[in-house]
């Protein structure tokens, strides 16, 4: 979406990769025991699935109107567009009522998703459709989203790993 959104900018495609992949970082600091073997495979496919894969594809049919959020994920010729169902699943994971993680600067409980603005903006985008495609640019410039450094640090810092979360029933 940001790629059709903005011309292609490379700018904007580096902050939106940037925010992303920080956010991936941060959740998968909740979900393994061991996240920096993550780190390489990680990183290989979201430069794949953001930048040039079957979920880039539909973000750009989507924010050039080619496509509509109501022809649903499954994409004659393209197969299962495997982003949106992610979206979805993390978000409900992140947000579920019986998780909480202190928030790093004030110290008080808060739902995971709350540190993931993009997972957040995007959920809004494609599920519950309260926004067009447009709105992950003003995700993007949001003044009060914290740095992708910070996000990281955070997740590097803190003891977030939940090993029970997996197995949870939600």
């Amino acid at each position: 979406m940001v790629a059709a959104l903005t011309n292609e900018s490379a700018t904007s495609k580096s902050v939106y990769f940037a925010h992303c992949t920080s956010e991936m970082i941060f959740i998968t600091h909740l979900l393994a025991e061991e996240p920096e073997r993550l780190a390489g495979p990680l990183l290989a496919d979201t430069y794949v699935t953001l930048l040039k894969g079957r979920n880039a594809w539909y973000g750009q049919k989507l924010a050039k109107g080619e496509l509509t959020l109501e022809m649903g994920d499954s994409i004659k010729g393209k197969g299962m567009i495997q982003g949106v169902s992610a979206v979805k699943a993390f978000f409900e994971l992140l947000s579920h009522p019986s998780l909480s993680i202190l928030h790093p600067e004030a110290n008080e409980p808060i739902a995971p998703v709350e540190l993931c603005p993009i997972l957040k903006m995007l959920y809004r985008i494609l599920i519950i459709r309260e926004f067009p495609p447009q709105a992950i640019l003003q995700a993007l410039r949001d003044e009060t989203m914290n740095d992708p450094r910070d996000r990281i640090a955070i997740a590097q810092t803190h003891a977030f790993y939940r090993p029970s979360l997996l197995g949870q029933k939600f």
